[in-house]
């Protein structure tokens, strides 16, 4: 079981991670690209997105605290295991009070919402800090492989 569930949850990571970077990628400089008029993107993709982000990240936390509890007693895992938690929180507790709040106010605008400065402003930002998840989320993965190589020894 400690050996799974570390697999899954760096597995879970990895998922996350590219498909969060796909995102940033792909998909988010179209959003962006003139706001306000290109957030009509983002809503006809909310429900899209949510039917793929929330089970994801539902499988990610339940692996990763499966693998928290099951490698518990491990002290050259655990370290690992604790700073991946730190980045999964640095890329939670934002998500949930700021990006999430954000992209549901950039989906209601309307085309005819006047591009004002301060738009422009918050969308830079949005996608400016977005990046910052990506690169925990990479971390995480990576403090997640490193726990595997650690458990094998």
């Amino acid at each position: 079981m400690h050996l799974v569930s570390l697999w899954t949850a760096a597995i879970t990571a990895a998922v996350v991670f590219l498909a969060g970077s796909w995102e940033r990628i792909f998909r988010m400089p179209h959003w962006f690209a003139n706001p306000p008029q290109s957030f009509e993107l983002i809503a006809s993709q909310t429900k899209q997105s949510a039917r793929f982000w929330i089970p994801l990240q539902l499988l990610f936390l339940a692996s990763f605290i499966t693998a928290l509890v099951t490698n518990w007693s491990h002290e050259q895992v655990r370290p690992y295991l604790l700073m991946a938690l730190v980045c999964f929180l640095l890329v939670t507790i934002p998500t949930a009070t700021y990006f999430v709040k954000e992209i549901i106010a950039f989906s209601k605008m309307t085309a005819d919402t006047p591009r004002t400065p301060e738009l422009l402003k918050r969308s830079q930002r949005w996608i400016r800090w977005t990046t910052s998840r990506n690169i925990l989320q990479f971390f995480s993965f990576i403090l997640l492989v490193w726990a595997l190589l650690n458990r094998h020894q």
